[in-house]
């Protein structure tokens, strides 16, 4: 059975990235207190983490069915991920293990046949989503714009830690911690842990 044809869109991750990153320094930049940029960082990240929580797992579901079901190649630049990590993805879809490989010979590709294909995903119970094609640029490019805003807010939220840890402020990381949702004394640690580490100290 030949590969079926979809006319999946690229959505333009380097310049949603590049946005959202912008937005999010622009935003934290802006703020003075670092107890505010401290509680405003802490938002950002743990709404990214929701939206990657949300969307990440039913994005690689949509990838797997237009490979395996469909055969649809190039599908890491609809995602957004280098081909390695596209690579992983697959054999963790049908081995649990992304080290292993696909096939006795490794080839993910060329020495797999559809119908090869399609019964390793049956058997590993890989899902066969109808409207994968459709959801998948969305659902990359939401996953990828998350996933900026995070990376963007993480710089703010060690260099604020650390801050608050210091003179003239001397807070505790129990006090810190309590500034935000559901985070505890050791998140905060971890926090200042790394930010002196970024600093070199």
């Amino acid at each position: 059975m030949p590969a079926a044809h979809h006319n999946l869109t690229i959505p333009e991750h380097k310049t949603l990235r590049a946005d959202a990153e912008r937005q999010v320094k622009d935003e934290l930049g802006a703020i003075a207190r670092p107890d505010d940029r401290f509680k405003r960082a802490c938002e950002i990240v743990q709404q990214a983490d929701l939206e990657i929580a949300a969307h990440a797992e039913e994005r690689n579901q949509a990838a797997m069915s237009l490979w395996f079901y469909d055969g649809v190649r190039g599908l890491d630049k609809v995602l957004g991920i280098l081909p390695n990590a596209y690579n992983e993805m697959r054999r963790v879809a049908l081995h649990g293990d992304k080290k292993t490989t696909i096939n006795p010979d490794g080839d993910l590709n060329a020495r797999m046949t559809p119908e090869e294909r399609r019964a390793a995903a049956t058997k590993a119970r890989v899902e066969h989503i109808e409207d994968a094609a459709d959801r998948l640029p969305s659902l990359s490019a939401t996953v990828s714009v998350a996933g900026a805003r995070r990376k963007a807010a993480m710089p703010f939220l060690y260099d604020a830690t650390l801050a608050l840890t210091e003179e003239p402020y001397g807070w505790s990381t129990t006090k810190i911690a309590e500034m935000g949702d559901d985070l505890t004394p050791a998140y905060v640690r971890n926090l200042k842990t790394r930010a002196k580490k970024r600093r070199g100290y």
